[in-house]
């Protein structure tokens, strides 16, 4: 008996996060000549995030069939390594770059031009305002708004460089302008102790992207109320890595699964 498309649907997207990672160290290594095999010379796929997110999110993206998601990247930090959107903007993809860092945002404008770049921290008040932005010793990372958060990093043995004033817009605000017409496919953050404050003040309602990046983890503690509110806003969690956690719409799963009942074989194909 053919396997029915619906539950195709489901299992892909469920077993997406583990056959994707799977792979994630292997990036374009070759194999050793005692293993080589006649005729392959290389394997694997190059992945540019931290722990290969952007490798489990191509693959959410091919079975939710968007060959080219649109991104807004929230703590982009540096435009290649370490990034969870440069796979994507380096296959075609376009979308927002915030990064309140002005000795980063040069370099972002600079490798990745077709892309917006915004110098400023997302903020939870309606009006824009100007905040304090602590600086920590390294390559800006762990730099922070969170004033708790500081207090960990510095509890924790980091240096405390000084701080600036830099300027907080409503997720809201920057979303209506960025993305006028519909929400980015991918919601990607990670804001050093920021990220819960950014998401419980989105509307959901009005902008629904279709898949979240979240860092859920400081130090080795989940942030267990960013999975709860994303999952009370019908989102499922559907894979991660030790830091970063992914949810998917299932509204939008809703939708691809009527199509596939429907007799559309182009909804369940990993496009």
């Amino acid at each position: 008996m053919a396997l029915e498309r619906r539950s195709f649907l489901l299992g892909a997207l469920g077993g997406v996060a583990a056959g994707a990672a799977s792979g994630l160290c292997a990036g374009l290594a070759r194999p050793s000549e005692k293993h080589a095999t006649p005729g392959v010379t290389e394997f694997g796929t190059a992945s540019y995030a931290q722990q290969g997110e952007d490798l489990v999110l191509k693959n959410f993206f091919g079975y939710l069939q968007i060959p080219h998601p649109t991104y807004i990247d929230i703590g982009a930090h540096d435009p290649i390594w370490g990034n969870n959107t440069y796979l994507f903007y380096r296959t075609g993809s376009h979308g927002v770059l915030v990064e309140p860092n002005p000795d980063l945002t040069p370099k972002l404008r600079k490798v990745r031009p077709d892309d917006t770049v915004l110098e400023i921290g997302i903020g939870a008040k309606a009006d824009d305002e100007e905040v304090d932005y602590y600086l920590i010793e390294g390559d800006g990372q762990l730099n922070t708004f969170s004033l708790a958060r500081r207090d960990e990093l510095r509890a924790g043995h980091a240096v405390f460089k000084g701080v600036i004033k830099r300027k907080l817009v409503n997720i809201n605000k920057v979303l209506a302008q960025y993305f006028p017409t519909r929400a980015p496919d991918l919601f990607s953050t990670d804001t050093e102790g920021y990220d819960f404050t950014i998401l419980s003040t989105l509307d959901f309602e009005r902008f629904r992207p279709r898949v979240f990046c979240v860092e859920t983890v400081q130090g080795y503690r989940i942030e267990q109320d960013i999975v709860d509110l994303l999952k009370s806003k019908d989102y499922e969690l559907r894979g991660g890595s030790f830091v970063n956690t992914m949810f998917v719409d299932n509204r939008y799963v809703a939708e691809l699964e009527k199509r596939a009942v429907a007799g559309d074989a182009g909804a369940v194909s990993p496009g």
